[in-house]
């Protein structure tokens, strides 16, 4: 799976804007979103996650990421258009009405097309999500709350040559409930995995046991360092997949840490032992906001990513010294190569800017101003 072109209209500092990820005709494997502060390189990322959430056949209001501090994207949104390549065929995902759709010129185009999202979520927030809990008849937040989930289930979706990809739909439908499904076939089923640019940290969390950390199938999957907290991941990997953990701890200590190594796992403390030149040992929440942010991403690419997973990263050079720009540049590339994955990122930096200029820059300075 490859996205290959986002069109949208009305939305943030985008009016009429069609953003193309191939070149030649063919998808990059990586693409980089440049441009400075404003230019719309997040909320791109933002609308490519929640339109791809279409796709998923048992789309629920709770799968649905909502800030508080914000409105949804896909209510501050007039219309939008994701175009993903699957298995030859193009699938269109719509936001919107139809009468504005963008025919891709390929034999092969499916659409499902949400006319009424957009209304539903946009009620959602004002009534349930943006209402403080002390307001007066708060318990009316909880029966709207209930009534929005099960109008959102009854929602229309127009649906156009879908029978085209109706196996993979089937397919997909059957790994989200059934967890011995997903194993088998997770590699290759379509999924989108985004970490957005203010959670890439590591939680010094302590346990009385180790959680599972469940290999199931998600669609679309946003990164919550609570959730997602890496030193459980290593420690649950040492305790159950043994030679997975040596061959990621050998790999993340030749490719990602720098004058430093994973060491061990002390288990009575559960906790990670980072050790450095100087022979000292100390907890992974003891490294720079920098190392962090590359040791996460590396670990969950290295984990959960294949051929038809996409991969989001907003502000891929946040914290990172010039050195480990290039590092985290030069990782994806090794990384995008050996699991065949698609990856999109966006960066303030002239340094990546640099690297991508002859392979994938998308400069939104020159589209929005």
């Amino acid at each position: 799976m490859r996205i290959v072109r986002l069109y949208l209209q009305q939305c943030g500092v985008f009016n009429d804007t069609l953003i193309d990820f191939t070149r030649d005709g063919k998808p990059h494997e990586i693409s980089c979103l440049a441009g400075v502060n404003g230019s719309g390189k997040t909320t791109v990322m933002e609308l490519i996650f929640a339109l791809f959430h279409f796709v998923n056949p048992r789309l629920s209001l709770q799968e649905i990421y909502f800030d508080r501090l914000k409105p949804h994207i896909l209510s501050r949104t007039e219309f939008a258009q994701l175009d993903l390549l699957i298995e030859g065929k193009v699938l269109s995902l719509v936001l919107g009405d139809r009468s504005r759709i963008h025919q891709y010129d390929h034999p092969q185009q499916a659409l499902l097309i949400e006319g009424e999202i957009s209304k539903m979520v946009s009620r959602f927030e004002d009534k349930v999500i943006k209402v403080p809990e002390e307001a007066p008849h708060f318990s009316n937040k909880e029966i709207y709350g209930l009534q929005a989930l099960e109008r959102f289930s009854q929602r229309p979706v127009e649906k156009i040559h879908i029978d085209l990809f109706d196996p993979l739909l089937q397919r997909m439908n059957t790994a989200l409930h059934d967890e011995e499904t997903a194993l088998a076939q997770i590699d290759s089923l379509p999924s989108v995995y985004f970490f957005n640019a203010h959670d890439r940290e590591i939680y010094d969390l302590r346990y009385a046991s180790i959680p599972k950390d469940h290999a199931v199938y998600q669609v679309t999957h946003r990164y919550n360092p609570k959730a997602d907290d890496l030193k459980k991941k290593l420690i649950y990997y040492s305790y159950a997949y043994p030679e997975r953990f040596a061959s990621l701890k050998d790999w993340i200590n030749a490719h990602v840490l720098v004058g430093k190594a994973i060491e061990r796992i002390d288990r009575p403390r559960f906790d990670v032992l980072i050790k450095t030149r100087s022979g000292r040992e100390h907890g992974l929440e003891l490294l720079s906001a920098g190392e962090e942010s590359l040791l996460i991403v590396a670990t969950q690419l290295y984990l959960h990513t294949a051929k038809n997973s996409v991969v989001l990263i907003d502000e891929v050079d946040q914290s990172l010294h010039p050195e480990f720009q290039q590092r985290v540049i030069n990782l994806l590339f090794a990384l995008q190569k050996e699991k065949g994955c698609q990856i999109i990122l966006t960066s303030h930096s002239e340094v990546v800017w640099d690297f991508f200029a002859e392979r994938g820059l998308i400069d939104l300075t020159e589209v929005v101003f």
